[in-house]
């Protein structure tokens, strides 16, 4: 066959994953599911993407966030060009039109673009951080949007010369001057269109005094793009957009200048963002603030964090959590694993935490291999519900309990080449290990010694031969009621991720002085106790591990 005419059969992935509205891996998945056929390296054939898009995307359960896309999505050139003819009206209402935007802004693409604009409420408590005289202060707002921190820094005193925004949306910038010259009379020329990383990497550029912000959570930049912006504003292994506009931020803020991100709670607690975390310790942390839900549609969590651009100097932090306010100090977050900023811990609770990590542990980060369960890309098409010659059976996380498993009631094809995602073989026939829900608030596993195989909603460790206590043991120390306290107060979450598990301090000497695990006596060893209210603490008296 002519090279034109295969031109006119096939398409590349990455034209492909344009055509779709999604990402290039998320068509290699339907290539290796079967739904796209391949008609060369790089290249699937129309046919397929014809068929596909006509009798499979959208109804199918695919990859969630490609649903998505294929169901919502907007012309955003339209929708700007309306805009800009509503704000060349006289009934400028700046607010109930920025408001309007947002909400005429896909799901789609502001899940691409990370736009979330910011609530007042949530504003006004950044601002309650601020010394109270503001006159001479510059202020700034490196993702403006339509302009919710740039007129309350003009509410809170800021002169509207001293303000300045920056956004990549155009209508979102103009909507912002509109808002600010109805206010003032001033047509500011310090609210731009640009993009704050962009403008960041040039040389001599002025202060500011205040920067407060709601960075694009989660944008999507090739790994290109977050390198040359990691490079030199030093961000180290923390890339994701709201790591790299804090650090573009950091190097526009004048020294003892105020810094407040709203930020996603993964920022406060997953290993990816350690290293900004480490940064923002090495300085003035003012308050750590917990807000929530408060975007509609989006179950993420929001939190702030509130800092001066000056040395730590261990003063006191106040943390504001939903229901009450306690105050930490910097070192109690410094000794977490991955300085994780878990500030509604209380400080008694901070204190039992520090404890048990100061005795004597192992990590499993150092002492297992991990495996994650097998991912079908496709579970209707491979999952039964009964035995079958050919199939295994597999387990499913709610299959999992503390210590125990339910019988099998998923079979899948034997055949381990039709999958996505399966582990090293040697790992799920490994004479013993240990299997635990992936998604879950609370640590379950099971010590499994029948060479089990399982799904992605659980995952699997295999301690090293040397490790000094037996499989059956460690699933006792994982299991029990302190561990899971420590799990859900340090690390916040509702997965339980590889590298929080290889985190956690096993107290492996304890089965040096007894045989079976008890829990009093465990708690015992450790020197500390349960409280009334289902927390614990130290105790001021009694036997330790140390």
């Amino acid at each position: 066959m002519a090279l034109d005419e295969l031109a006119v059969l096939s398409l590349t992935i990455a034209n492909a994953a344009d055509s779709l509205g999604v990402s290039t891996a998320s068509v290699r998945n339907w290539i290796k599911a079967g739904y796209l056929i391949p008609s060369g390296r790089g290249s699937i054939t129309r046919h397929s993407l014809d068929e596909f898009r006509e009798h499979v995307a959208g109804q199918e359960k695919l990859i969630a966030r490609a649903n998505k896309s294929q169901k919502d999505s907007h012309d955003h050139g339209a929708l700007s060009s309306r805009y800009q003819q509503l704000l060349q009206g006289e009934d400028f209402d700046g607010e109930l039109i920025g408001n309007q935007y947002q909400e005429s802004l896909s799901n789609a693409y502001r899940n691409q673009e990370g736009i979330y604009y910011t609530p007042d409420w949530i504003i006004e408590r950044f601002f309650a951080h601020l010394p109270e005289e503001r006159e001479g202060l510059t202020f700034c707002d490196p993702c403006c949007g339509s302009g919710n921190f740039i007129l309350a820094a003009l509410e809170q005193g800021f002169a509207a010369e001293n303000i300045f925004g920056f956004d990549i949306d155009p209508v979102a910038v103009e909507i912002s001057r509109r808002r600010l010259f109805e206010q003032t009379g001033f047509d500011s020329p310090h609210i731009q269109c640009a993009d704050f990383l962009e403008i960041s990497l040039q040389a001599e550029q002025t202060p500011y005094d205040v920067i407060f912000t709601n960075p694009p959570w989660g944008k999507k930049l090739s790994k290109a793009q977050k390198q040359s912006y990691a490079v030199p504003f030093a961000a180290g292994n923390s890339r994701d957009t709201c790591s790299l506009f804090f650090y573009a931020a950091l190097s526009r803020l004048h020294p003892a200048g105020y810094l407040g991100f709203l930020l996603p709670d993964a920022f406060f607690n997953v290993a990816a963002f350690t290293d900004v975390r480490d940064r923002a310790l090495t300085l003035d942390i003012k308050a750590l603030m917990d807000f929530g839900k408060p975007f509609p549609g989006l179950v993420t969590k929001a939190k702030g964090i509130i800092l001066q651009n000056q040395a730590n100097r261990s003063e006191p932090i106040c943390c504001e959590g939903l229901t009450e306010t306690n105050v930490r100090t910097p070192t109690s977050f410094q000794q977490n694993p991955k300085s994780i900023l878990n500030f509604s811990c209380a400080p008694e609770a901070a204190a039992v935490i520090a404890h048990l990590y100061a005795l004597d542990h192992l990590k499993l980060s150092d002492h297992a291999r991990f495996g994650l369960g097998i991912v079908t890309g496709n579970n209707k098409k491979y999952c039964v519900a009964s035995p079958q010659a050919g199939y295994l059976p597999v387990y499913k996380g709610a299959d999992l309990q503390p210590g125990s498993l339910r019988e099998a009631s998923t079979f899948i094809p034997a055949d381990f080449s039709l999958y996505h995602q399966v582990a090293p073989r040697e790992l799920y026939q490994a004479p013993e290990k240990l299997i635990y829900r992936f998604i879950s608030s609370r640590l379950v596993f099971h010590h499994d010694t029948s060479q089990s195989y399982f799904l992605n909603s659980v995952n699997m460790l295999v301690p090293e031969p040397d490790f000094p206590i037996t499989g059956q043991q460690l699933c006792q120390l994982l299991n029990n009621r302190l561990m899971n306290w420590l799990f859900q107060s340090t690390f916040e979450t509702h997965k339980v991720l590889r590298a929080d598990l290889g985190a956690l301090p096993i107290h492996t000497r304890y089965f040096e002085r007894y045989d079976e695990f008890d829990e009093d006596r465990y708690l015992n060893f450790l020197g500390i106790e349960e409280t009334e209210s289902g927390g614990y603490r130290i105790k001021e008296s009694g036997e330790s591990a140390s």
